[in-house]
C-alpha cells in the first residue's frame, strides 16, 4: 500500500504537468478539444488531396475533395481564412468543370464576405473580381466583365502599384474586354501599358507572364481589319516622317532585279526556301555572336522573351501592313529605341528586299542600325549583318560610293566577331567584289573575289551552289581581265557543283 503523502505528490505533479502541456500548446486537456482537432486534420486533409487531384489534372476527384473539405469546415470552428481558401478552391475547380453557374454563386458568396470581413480595397478582392469578369466575359456579358475588371484595376493599382504583375495582367483582361466592346484605341493602350510593365519586370514569372500577353494580343491582332490605317499612318510617320510613305515605293510587284550578282541571287533563293519551309535556323539570334560577357542564363528573363517570340515567329508570311502596325504598337509601348523595334524594321526592310523596294527598305535599316550598335555593340552578328543590308540597299539604289564605304565598315567594325570562314563574311565580301566589277574597278574587284570564294569554300563546302555561284561572278571579272582559260577554268568548275546538285 503506498503511502498518502506519495498518493498527494502524485496527483500534485500531474497537475504542475497538465498546466505546462497546455501552457506550451503540446496537451489538449478536454475530449471536445481532441475532437476540434481531429476534424480540423480531416477538412486539411481533404483540402490536401484535392490539391493533390489538381496537379494531377483529375479534376472530377478534386471537386468532390475540395466539396468535402468546405463542408467540414463550416462545421467546425475555424480561422476565416480556412473557409475562404475552401471556398475559393472549390469555385476555382468548378470552372475547370464549366459548372459556370455554380462557380459564379460561389465566387459572390466569397466577394462579399471578403469585402465585409477586410472592406472594398483588400488585395484579397482582386483575384476574384477577375474571375467573376471571366466569368461574365465568357457568357458574352461584356461590359459586366468590364465592371469587374475595372474594379479589381483600382485595388491592384492602389495595393500593388501601377507597375506591378498583378495590374499589368489586369490590364491585359481589360485590353481583351475593350477589344470585345468595340473600343479598339483602349484595346490597343490597355496592351501596351501591359506589355510595357511587364518587359521592365526582371523576374522569371514576369517572363512567362510577358509570353502569354504576347500571345494574346497577336491572337486579337489576326482578327483585326487589316486596313488599319491609323497605325499605318502612325508607322509611316515613325519612319518616314509624313503620312505617305517614300515617293514612288507603293509599287507591290517585284521589280526586275538588275545589277544583281549570280551570288545574291543563289543567296536570296535559299532565303526564300527557308522561309517557305517556316525554318528557323537561329530561334535565340539576340543571342547570337555577342562578345560581351554576358551568358544566356544571366540575360534578363524577359528581355530574352521579347527577342524570342519576335523570332520564333515566321515573317514571311505576314504582310506589309502587319509589320508597319506591329513597328507602331512597338514605338508606343517600348520606346523608339527598343531592340524589338530594330527586330521589326528589319523583317521588314527584308520583306521590302525582296520585292526589290529599295527605297522603303533604307530608312527602316537607317533607323535599326544605330539601335543594334548601342544595344550590343559593333561586333554583334545584328549589327553586322544590318549594315551589310543596309550597303546592298545602297548599291541597288545606285549609291554605289556610300555602298562601298558601308560595307568596309561592315568589314572592319565587325572582324571581332567575323572569322574568314563565315557565311556573313562570305556575304560581305560577295557583295563588295561585285559592286567594284559594277564600277568598273576589276583589279580590286578580282582581288575580293578571291577572298570571297575562300570564304564562301570554307563557309558553305565544295559543293554548295553559293560556291559555284561565286565561281560564275568570278568568272566575269576574269574575262574582263583578259584572262580567259582561267575564267572557263571557273565556270567548269560551278557546272560540276551544279550537275552534282542535279
Amino acid at each position: 500500500m503506498l503511502p498518502q503523502n506519495f498518493k498527494h505528490r502524485t496527483i500534485s505533479s500531474i497537475a504542475l504537468t497538465l498546466v505546462a502541456l497546455q501552457s506550451t500548446n503540446l496537451f489538449i486537456a478536454t475530449p471536445s478539444a481532441l475532437a476540434k482537432e481531429a476534424a480540423a486534420a480531416t477538412w486539411q486533409a481533404y483540402l490536401e488531396q484535392g490539391d493533390s487531384a489538381l496537379t494531377e489534372q483529375n479534376i472530377s476527384e478534386a471537386e468532390a475533395a475540395y466539396r468535402k473539405a468546405l463542408e467540414l469546415v463550416e462545421k467546425n470552428s475555424h480561422k476565416p481564412v480556412d473557409e475562404e481558401n475552401c471556398v475559393r478552391k472549390l469555385a476555382d475547380t468548378l470552372m475547370l468543370r464549366n459548372k459556370v453557374s455554380e462557380a459564379q454563386n460561389l465566387y459572390l458568396r466569397l466577394l462579399n464576405t471578403l469585402v465585409s470581413r477586410y472592406g472594398n480595397s483588400s488585395p484579397k478582392l482582386g483575384k476574384v473580381l477577375i474571375s467573376l469578369g471571366s466569368i461574365q466575359e465568357a457568357l458574352g456579358n461584356h461590359q459586366l466583365a468590364m465592371d469587374y475588371y475595372q474594379r479589381a484595376l483600382k485595388i491592384n493599382e492602389k495595393n500593388y502599384g501601377y507597375y506591378s504583375p498583378e495590374f499589368a495582367d489586369n490590364l491585359q483582361s481589360v485590353g481583351r474586354t475593350s477589344f470585345r466592346l468595340g473600343q479598339t484605341e483602349d484595346g490597343h493602350k490597355y496592351f501596351k501599358q501591359s506589355i510595357k510593365i511587364l518587359t521592365n519586370q526582371p523576374s522569371l514569372s514576369a517572363s512567362e507572364q510577358l509570353k502569354r500577353t504576347l500571345k494574346n494580343y497577336k491572337d486579337i491582332l489576326k482578327g483585326e481589319d487589316k486596313s488599319n490605317q491609323t497605325l499605318i499612318e502612325d508607322f509611316n510617320k515613325d519612319i518616314y516622317g509624313d503620312k505617305k510613305g517614300p515617293k514612288g515605293a507603293a509599287q507591290s510587284s517585284p521589280q526586275p532585279k538588275a545589277n544583281q550578282s549570280s551570288f545574291e541571287t543563289e543567296r536570296a533563293f535559299k532565303l526564300k526556301a527557308s522561309a517557305q519551309e517556316q525554318i528557323s535556323e537561329a530561334p535565340q539570334i539576340v543571342l547570337k555572336g555577342l562578345n560581351h560577357p554576358e551568358t544566356e542564363a544571366s540575360l534578363a528573363p524577359v528581355f530574352k522573351t521579347m527577342n524570342e517570340t519576335i523570332y520564333n515567329q515566321s515573317h514571311f508570311e505576314r504582310g506589309e501592313d502587319y509589320y508597319q502596325r506591329k513597328i507602331s504598337i512597338d514605338i508606343e509601348a517600348l520606346g523608339a529605341t527598343h531592340p524589338a523595334v530594330a527586330n521589326d524594321m528589319c523583317s521588314l526592310a527584308v520583306y521590302y528586299m525582296s520585292r526589290a523596294q529599295f527605297a522603303k527598305a533604307k530608312p527602316l535599316l537607317s533607323k535599326a542600325l544605330p539601335i543594334y550598335e548601342s544595344t550590343y555593340g559593333q561586333d554583334n552578328i545584328l549589327t553586322i549583318n544590318t549594315r551589310a543590308s543596309l550597303a546592298s540597299t545602297l548599291f541597288h539604289l545606285g549609291e554605289t560610293a556610300q555602298a562601298a564605304t558601308v560595307y568596309r565598315q561592315a568589314l572592319s567594325r565587325g572582324q571581332k566577331t567575323l572569322t574568314p570562314n563565315s557565311i556573313e563574311t562570305a556575304r560581305i565580301l560577295n557583295d563588295l567584289a561585285y559592286l567594284y566589277f559594277q564600277q568598273g574597278k576589276l583589279e580590286d574587284s578580282c582581288t575580293f573575289y578571291e577572298w570571297a570564294l575562300a570564304s564562301t569554300e570554307g563557309a558553305v563546302g565544295q559543293k554548295d551552289p553559293l560556291l559555284a555561284a561565286c565561281l560564275k561572278d568570278y568568272a566575269q571579272v576574269l574575262r574582263g581581265l583578259g584572262r580567259g582559260q582561267e575564267a572557263s577554268a571557273a565556270e567548269a568548275r560551278a557546272e560540276r557543283i551544279i550537275d552534282a546538285k542535279q
